[in-house]
């Protein structure tokens, strides 16, 4: 699933054609009545079935359930099957964790080998979102391997594998790993502390509230450096440049790196020295879309420059290439944190000054989010049905002139999703229908289990995962394989008195 789509196609497709082949039907059924998490799968389906009653997109809806179909065939077929053995969940696990490994330094080839690769391309195939869930398991698959084996020579490899992944969602920008991250550490340290020597636990709580402590002390000196004004921005502004031409100083109050983004502005004077200094014409565009001028006027200031001639006499060539590239700060050049801290920064003060949510990833989720919840409000009950999400969500946009409205986009939160399409009747059985799995099943013994579940919920917060094809497998796949090492509806089918027996490693 983080290698090729026809092949991940290709695969649940000739899994379902093995089912079937296999026969066995009354060993499939059998499992079917004992296996809570695969019901609980076929209430998802069902409640996509139902939607179709009352959707007026016949069309989507019905678009939408064949994409949904891995979540219903790999459920059955994983779930009706006899258990892996243990040396072959070894092999699969092994072999999932190295595909993810490879596809990572694939990843860093292309970044290498390309010029001006966005990071969304860097992983070939699949969402650097998507990939960032599949490495976010993938250290947790390594961690627990070590924790069981407790081998020197493991626990040294686990570290090193651990550090290379950690390095590479940074250079995927996908942030939301880290949260995702941090949210699951913290959850399996406490739940399942009772597993740990009392020293082993004190080590990882203090080395995980270092690293918050870390975090939030960067927070906090990155925000005073982003926004303390500097000196050419406490200063009253001249009216013209040291040439005589006008300044245009707009009252906006955007600031960046703790300068006013729009004074000290001679766009005259800009575009004659930019056009000496580089081959790209001043009008022509960056690799962002944009062209050179927005991109020059943040660059020089926040280098704390004047953009009129004399600013420009400061930028050197890596300047000059930055701008040619759509980089719009210096800052975003330089390795670790701080960029991200910065972005997330401009991205508040556009906000702030213009209440523009365009282009800047979190504010269009939190703009999405207000209006699903607004839509969602219109149809509490049933929903507006399995096709209609989308259509729901625009229509709400439109009504309150978004800048996102009608440019496709879907909610960004699978829970919003579904109370949208299904209304709170189906959301709550669905929520109902997986939290009796759980339970019932003891699924939660496993902290691969609980790792996997929380990496999937707290994707739901911010992505449409059930969305794509990657997404869909890895909620069904992560699920359903886990699911063994626990799960009671596994235990072998011509002993069906014995399904409450306890199956945990």
């Amino acid at each position: 699933m983080t290698t090729s789509v026809f092949l991940t196609n290709l695969c649940w497709v000739l899994l379902l054609a093995n089912w079937v082949v296999e026969w066995n039907w009354k060993e499939k059924v059998s499992a079917l009545k004992h296996s809570h998490l695969l019901q609980a799968f076929l209430i998802l389906a069902l409640v996509h079935v139902l939607g179709l009653l009352i959707t007026q997109n016949m069309e989507y809806a019905l678009f939408d359930m064949q994409k949904k179909l891995p979540l219903l065939v790999i459920p059955l077929v994983v779930l009706t099957t006899p258990p892996l053995k243990p040396r072959e969940r070894t092999a699969v696990a092994a072999a999932y964790c190295a595909t993810v490994f490879v596809v990572s330094v694939i990843g860093l080839v292309r970044y290498l080998t390309i010029p001006d690769l966005p990071y969304r391309n860097i992983v070939p195939h699949i969402s650097h979102i998507r990939f960032g869930l599949n490495v976010c398991l993938t250290l947790f698959i390594v961690a627990y391997a070590a924790f069981k084996l407790r081998r020197p020579g493991i626990i040294i490899a686990a570290s090193v594998v651990s550090l290379w992944f950690v390095a590479f969602l940074f250079l995927l920008h996908a942030y939301t790993a880290y949260i995702i991250l941090g949210i699951t550490v913290v959850v399996l340290l406490f739940a399942y502390r009772h597993r740990m020597t009392k020293r082993l636990f004190n080590i990882a709580a203090l080395s995980v509230g270092a690293i918050i402590a870390a975090t939030s002390v960067l927070a906090i000196c990155y925000s005073y450096d982003y926004y303390h004004l500097r000196p050419l921005s406490t200063q009253t502004p001249p009216a013209c440049t040291v040439n005589g031409n006008p300044y245009l100083h707009l009252s906006d109050n955007l600031i960046e790196n703790g300068n006013y983004v729009h004074l000290y502005v001679c766009e005259k004077e800009m575009r004659q020295e930019w056009n000496k200094l580089s081959d790209y014409p001043f009008d022509s565009l960056t690799p962002t879309g944009y062209t050179i001028y927005p991109a020059l006027l943040r660059y020089l200031g926040a280098m704390g420059l004047t953009k009129d001639s004399l600013g420009m006499t400061h930028l050197q060539p890596n300047d000059i290439y930055a701008i040619e590239k759509g980089i719009a700060n210096p800052v975003y050049l330089q390795p670790g944190p701080r960029k991200l801290f910065y972005v997330l920064f401009y991205e508040f003060e556009n906000y702030r000054c213009f209440h523009n949510v365009s282009n800047f990833s979190l504010l269009q989720r939190f703009e999405l989010w207000q209006h699903a919840w607004r839509a969602f409000l219109q149809h509490p009950l049933f929903g507006v049905g399995t096709g209609d999400a989308v259509e729901a969500l625009h229509q709400q946009l439109e009504a309150s002139d978004s800048p996102l409205a009608n440019n496709g986009m879907h909610t960004h939160n699978q829970y919003l999703n579904f109370l949208l399409a299904f209304g709170l009747l189906g959301f709550l059985l669905i929520v109902f229908s997986f939290f009796r799995a759980i339970r019932r099943g003891h699924l939660c013994i496993n902290p691969l289990f609980t790792a996997v579940l929380c990496i999937i919920l707290i994707s739901f917060t911010s992505e449409d995962t059930l969305e794509t094809l990657a997404g869909i497998t890895f909620v069904a796949l992560g699920l359903t394989l886990l699911a063994f090492h626990t799960s009671p509806s596994h235990t072998p089918s011509h002993h069906p008195q014995k399904t409450c027996t306890n199956t945990t490693h």
